[in-house]
């Protein structure tokens, strides 16, 4: 059974990563309507964003029983488990857990890339693209929950990603700032942690155009290995000796 089911993982991995992804974004933004609903409609909206919570957590303990290497999937699945910390919502500051479950979109998006060969085989790339588009629409929901009601600025969710796209591309327009303590953390991670990523993105790019194709084909196996190993569905042992294999053969 065990095996049955890390094949069906593996062989619908991307399908896999990119649905709990999207399942994700779905949960973050119920939790915005939540917040606005009238009463009568909070709890229907609130049995479905429980039932989505016990639809990761199912998810989770699955591929964790599943795995023949538990220590190395949480090695690279730990974001997945510290997005099931439940979410407060009387308390402003621990409202902000929800983004918890926006990372683990992002985590699961930078995971299905993996299994695109010509992304494959640049993994730096798509990591540092994730990570910008991460920080931007995060640091944007942080202020947005942060500010909402307190800065007449943000009415709205497109408010503060105006604010984002317009603090990470450095052309500062001054309409939309912020005002509280939370909301100017928001904006200097962006800040500092954006336009160093957009630096190291451009950077790469470059760096990646150069890259010719013709070393793809001789660490394709090497890369198939690799994750395999770090999915656990082979052991560190069974990694070894099947790379010792493949680099005999190139």
């Amino acid at each position: 059974m065990r095996d049955r089911f890390n094949a069906f993982v593996a062989r619908h991995e991307v399908a896999w990563e990119l649905g709990m992804a999207a399942l994700a974004i779905a949960y973050v933004g119920i939790g915005f309507v939540i917040d606005g609903a009238e009463t009568a409609d909070r709890p229907m909206l609130e049995t479905v964003e429980t039932a989505m919570t016990l639809v990761f957590a199912a998810e989770f303990a699955s591929r964790f029983l599943a795995t023949y290497d538990r220590r190395r999937y949480l090695r690279g699945h730990w974001i997945d488990l510290v997005a099931l910390v439940p979410v407060v919502r009387g308390v402003r500051v621990l409202r902000l857990l929800r983004l918890l479950r926006l990372i683990r979109a992002f985590a699961g998006i930078f995971r299905a890339t993996q299994h695109f060969e010509r992304m494959a085989r640049h993994r730096g790339l798509a990591g540092l693209f994730v990570a910008w588009l991460a920080v931007m629409i995060i640091c944007s929901i942080f202020l947005y929950t942060a500010e909402v009601g307190v800065n007449e600025a943000v009415a709205s969710p497109l408010d503060a990603l105006w604010w984002g796209v317009v603090t990470l591309t450095t052309v500062g327009y001054g309409d939309v700032y912020p005002v509280t303590g939370e909301g100017r953390i928001a904006a200097s991670i962006l800040m500092l942690l954006g336009i160093g990523l957009f630096s190291a993105i451009t950077a790469t790019i470059t760096s990646f155009m150069l890259t010719t194709a013709d070393s793809a084909p001789a660490g394709a196996r090497l890369r198939e290995l690799a994750n395999l190993r770090d999915a656990g569905l082979l052991t560190d042992e069974e990694y070894d000796t099947k790379r010792a294999e493949a680099v005999e053969l190139l």
